[in-house]
């Protein structure tokens, strides 16, 4: 297993360089047990850091009915983020395999977890800035949106061996985007989003 100074440069090259940071998660050959065990602490502490920001926001007074499921049903959204990963791990393997790539769902996984965890700390960052600075917070979430969907399309291409990154972010979008609206019907038709909003 790494060390301290292996996992900052692992971070690093999440950050600057991808796909190395990429190859340096699945050359850690983490067990299947850990890579669970690490999905669920992501899952968790993802939520209470989201919790909290949601609280600091300005407004936040104004809560929407996705938002208040989330507060009201706390086990039930970290198993739906817990399965909402797995979906995507399964997507992500089963997808880049159509398309000839050579990544498994374990791979898949390990990087999706990984990516979390950098989110998790980028949510940290966040949290400190709507202290101090909300403006540039609001920023920071925007950047690290974009930069989230670049590094997910890098580490696809890395996990499957395609070439160009750029062609894995097109489909990427796409397939975001027909998720959201899957999301989005299946929300309304639970009645936790407005039907007027799909």
């Amino acid at each position: 297993m790494a060390v301290n100074g292996e996992w900052r440069d692992l971070v690093v090259d999440s950050v600057m360089r991808p796909r190395e940071a990429a190859r340096g998660v699945l050359g850690l050959g983490v067990p299947q047990n850990v890579v669970l065990m690490a999905a669920v602490a992501v899952t968790c502490a993802g939520l209470v850091l989201g919790w909290v920001g949601m609280m600091m926001t300005p407004g936040a007074g104004a809560i929407d009915g996705v938002s208040a499921a989330i507060l009201g049903n706390p086990l039930l959204s970290a198993g739906a983020e817990f399965a909402g990963m797995l979906i995507v791990a399964g997507l992500t393997a089963r997808i880049g395999r159509a398309f000839g790539g050579t990544g498994g769902f374990w791979d898949a996984l390990t990087l999706i977890v990984w990516l979390n965890a950098i989110l998790i700390l980028i949510q940290i960052v966040q949290i400190v800035l709507l202290a101090v600075a909300p403006p540039i917070a609001g920023m920071v979430a925007l950047a690290a949106l974009f930069w989230a969907i670049w590094v997910f399309a890098s580490f696809v291409a890395e996990l499957h061996g395609f070439l160009n990154p750029m062609k894995v972010l097109g489909g990427v979008i796409l397939t975001a985007i027909v998720l959201f609206f899957v999301l989005s019907i299946l929300l309304a038709m639970s009645g936790l989003m407005p039907q007027g909003a799909v």
